[in-house]
């Protein structure tokens, strides 16, 4: 363990699924934020990585107790499992994800598929997994 950051400012608690406050953690394809996941407060949890230990920089409030967070292979979006589709250089919430039936879509299973006409060229993953390609 090089560090133990804690959220500063919510309370701890009980959440509905998953049996723990914060079942994801994901760090921003570029590798310079880590966002945590917070069930019991329905936030994700913004953290500075570009210094140690870790600053806590913002907070974004979602729709339901999120579980798991993910991003676009550009780092411009973050997909948490809560269906919502956050903005990451404004951290706002640009679309949420909602069924024919006007549902909330929720899902953990986000996949990044990209084609240059009928060839499969990158995908993503469900994973928030920093991608710097180092030397």
């Amino acid at each position: 363990m090089l560090h133990r950051v804690e959220v500063q400012g919510f309370k701890m608690g009980v959440p509905k699924r998953h049996g723990c406050p914060s079942h994801g953690v994901g760090l921003t394809p570029d590798e310079k934020e880590i966002w945590v996941t917070d069930a019991v407060n329905r936030r994700m949890h913004i953290f500075d990585a570009t210094v140690m230990p870790p600053n806590q920089v913002a907070n974004v409030e979602l729709r339901d107790e999120p579980g798991w967070i993910t991003f676009r292979l550009d780092g411009r979006h973050a997909w948490p499992s809560t269906g919502e589709i956050v903005d990451t250089s404004t951290r706002k919430i640009v679309a949420t994800l909602i069924a024919e039936t006007g549902a909330a879509v929720h899902s953990e299973k986000m996949v990044e598929i990209h084609f240059h006409g009928t060839e499969l060229v990158r995908t993503g993953d469900q994973f928030g997994l920093g991608r710097v390609m180092r030397k």
